[in-house]
């Protein structure tokens, strides 16, 4: 990721650019170029918008996506723990209102994670909540017809983050629907009021058998204080069957309204509201100092031929092979991980999802706790 700015406009924005050693993936450079054709079909103000992409001149493909400063739920619950009630509601309140949208386009996002969920700070106003990374989603055929050519996905593959897909998705089950989307947002919900994920295990086979047989503790035993009414709802959303689970993310954000206004004591988001800046310097260009021509023109200088023409920027995140990187060494993969198709995703191919599926399908479910 780079941090750059327009040169014609000056408006500061993120570039993200696709690894080389993986822009030689065809399938990667779809996954890619899909995320921008999401995010701009929806058009919600809590997905992150996408206002360009292009190829590099080593053919690496990038997007120009909105600049976003705060941090991830992820790491908001990782410092914190269990989120204060009013808060958590109101964010998964605007993710499920992002999700009504991309739902209402016939797109599934299939990745919905803390990590995935953003709070942008804004100087003097409550964070808003940014959704992130289409770039698994699934587009839904309309009527009964096949899958459009935006799902990648073959019978048998599972894609998502293992900690928050649905026993569906654990299956390797080919015909997906919002309901995905649902379930994970139950998990946050559980997530961020505890402190902990619902499901966890010493390896991925042993996580997915958790999810498709395992009951996990009620949030309630967890966290005492949590107000009566909250294990229902995360019940309801992390059903095993989805049929038993809210039929769209406008009911599930409707049931969670209810509990905020049941239950709501506090300011939720309102509460984390940055500091107004006592005063802003307005810089002022006089006329004798315009730059235009003689001593005070502008000096012409080509953008590094690595970047966008229109761009230029430096570093945000970690060193991605470009000019301007603060390292030398790019990021490695493991041969032996099965994540390497993309690091922020699992795509494990079965057998064992299948025969995970089949020994479920002849076995009754076993409730236990997880430890």
């Amino acid at each position: 990721m780079f941090e750059a700015e327009h040169a014609a406009i000056g408006r500061r924005v993120a570039l993200k650019v696709l690894h080389p050693s993986r822009a030689r993936r065809r399938d990667a450079i779809r996954r890619f170029y899909r995320e921008a054709r999401a995010a701009a079909a929806i058009g919600h103000p809590n997905i992150c918008e996408v206002y360009d992409l292009g190829s590099l001149e080593d053919g690496s493909p990038y997007l120009v996506m909105e600049k976003l400063v705060g941090e991830t739920l992820a790491d908001r619950i990782a410092v914190e723990g269990g989120l204060p009630f009013d808060v958590v509601l109101d964010i998964l309140m605007q993710v499920l209102s992002a999700l009504t949208a991309a739902h209402g386009k016939r797109i599934v996002h299939r990745d919905v994670k803390p990590e995935n969920v953003f709070l942008a700070t804004r100087v003097g106003l409550p964070p808003v909540i940014k959704l992130l990374d289409f770039g698994i989603s699934k587009v839904m055929a309309a009527g009964n017809g096949p899958p459009e050519e935006l799902d990648l996905t073959r019978t048998g593959m599972v894609m998502g983050t293992p900690y928050y897909m649905s026993p569906e998705q654990a299956r390797g089950d080919r015909d997906l629907d919002p309901r995905v989307d649902i379930y994970a947002c139950g998990v946050i919900l559980y997530e961020a009021l505890t402190g902990r994920r619902p499901f966890i295990a010493a390896n991925y086979n042993a996580l997915l058998l958790h999810i498709l047989s395992a009951t996990p503790r009620s949030a309630r035993e967890l966290r005492p204080a949590l107000p009566s009414g909250f294990d229902s709802v995360i019940e309801r959303a992390m059903a095993r069957e989805r049929e038993e689970r809210y039929e769209s993310a406008r009911e599930f954000e409707l049931a969670l309204a209810a509990l905020r206004d049941r239950h709501g004591s506090g300011a939720g988001l309102s509460a984390i509201v940055p500091p107004a800046p006592s005063s802003i310097e307005i810089p002022v260009t006089f006329a004798a100092d315009t730059p235009g021509s003689g001593e005070h023109a502008a000096a012409q200088t080509a953008p590094h031929p690595a970047r966008p023409p229109q761009y230029a920027g430096a570093v945000l995140g970690p060193a991605l092979g470009y000019p301007g990187r603060t390292s030398r060494t790019a990021p490695t993969l493991d041969d032996d991980d099965p994540t390497d198709d993309d690091p922020t995703q699992v795509q494990a191919r079965s057998p064992f999802a299948n025969e995970m599926a089949a020994t479920h399908a002849e076995s009754p479910a076993r409730r236990r706790d997880p430890q």
